[in-house]
């Protein structure tokens, strides 16, 4: 169906700019968040990172980049406080 929408949009005499839709745009914004997260567990992963760097270097706030990684270790079986006391560990080993 959408190639046959794109096909017919094409053949239009109007132009339709698709990169000022307003769908287009929310589905460019969540995937820049779903790669966000993505590089903020790979980051994790390599345990080698401040959680401010981490900010730093994927130009979210701190307070992300812990959600992020509490998400995480609750899908790995950690409870929420359990998940906290993990970076509270991890965070002591930057200070």
């Amino acid at each position: 169906m959408e190639l046959i929408v794109k096909t017919q949009v094409e053949a239009m005499t109007i132009h339709y700019d698709i990169e000022t839709d307003g769908l287009y745009l929310q589905g460019l914004e969540e995937g820049i968040e779903l790669e966000k997260q993505e590089f903020i567990q790979t980051l994790w992963s390599l345990q080698e990172f401040s959680l401010e760097k981490m900010a730093m270097m994927v130009k979210s706030p701190v307070e992300k980049v812990t959600e992020v990684i509490v998400s995480l270790l609750k899908t790995e079986g950690l409870n929420e406080v359990e998940a906290l006391a993990v970076l509270d560990r991890y965070k002591s080993k930057f200070a």
